[in-house]
């Protein structure tokens, strides 16, 4: 019978293993949503067109229902939608539909945290921008997406902390990652000792944490020095 602490040992390198995996899962609907967030937020911040309703409706519904059940929503019902068509995607792999389902959830909680960022924006910079002989693009690059990131980072370092420990729900439908590894192993083994191994998966995506912290604290300093920059 295995000791728990020895439990604990065993697992840690096999839960390592799958740390590329998680990443994965964690940078993929991080790049994909923050793309889709800022057209989003384009929309969002414009006029109040047919566009702009329907934007908005499928905002609130990603971010109002759980991300678990869009989950299973994505997984179960887009293979569903395709088959009218002939398109038969059921053996595609189950991270495709949950990076699917994440990026539709996070983006909408990013696109928000861009609104918010923009609309905090003091407009006086941006007219100082405009006078100093600014193009509309440049401005934007110069002025407006500087400031917005600024004021939108802390927010943004929050979503990604979560979005990591979302992570940790795709092993439901399939995918394999650290948390997915873990559920096996605890399966192996029947349950027995299964809080040693769960706290083996927690110290890792503690420790990822840990990394996405520094980076946005990392960016933090930067866009201040950009800030003072254009003060």
């Amino acid at each position: 019978m295995w000791r728990g602490h020895e439990l604990f040992v065993s697992s840690l390198p096999l839960l390592v293993e799958y740390i590329p995996a998680t990443l994965f899962y964690f940078l993929t609907p991080t790049v994909i949503s923050l793309v889709l967030g800022a057209l989003i937020c384009r929309v969002r911040v414009g006029k109040k067109n047919p566009l702009y309703w329907l934007v908005s409706l499928l905002v609130s519904f990603f971010r109002g229902t759980p991300g678990l059940v869009q989950i299973y929503i994505v997984f179960f019902g887009l293979p569903k939608l395709f088959e009218p068509f002939g398109i038969n995607i059921n053996r595609w792999d189950a991270g495709i539909f949950y990076i699917i389902a994440t990026c539709c959830n996070f983006s909408s909680f990013v696109s928000e945290a861009f609104r918010g960022a923009y609309e905090a924006i003091d407009k006086d910079q941006i007219e100082a921008g405009y006078s100093i002989g600014y193009s509309r693009w440049q401005c934007f690059c110069h002025v407006i997406a500087p400031l917005t990131m600024q004021i939108a980072l802390p927010n943004l370092k929050n979503l990604e902390i979560d979005l990591l420990k979302g992570t940790a729900t795709a092993y439901v439908i399939g995918v394999v990652d650290v948390m997915g590894r873990a559920d096996k192993i605890i399966a192996q083994h029947r349950g027995y000792g299964q809080i040693w191994i769960l706290l083996a998966a927690a110290i890792i995506y503690f420790l990822i944490n840990v990394v996405i912290e520094l980076v946005f604290n990392s960016l933090t300093r930067h866009y201040s020095r950009h800030e003072r920059g254009i003060a």
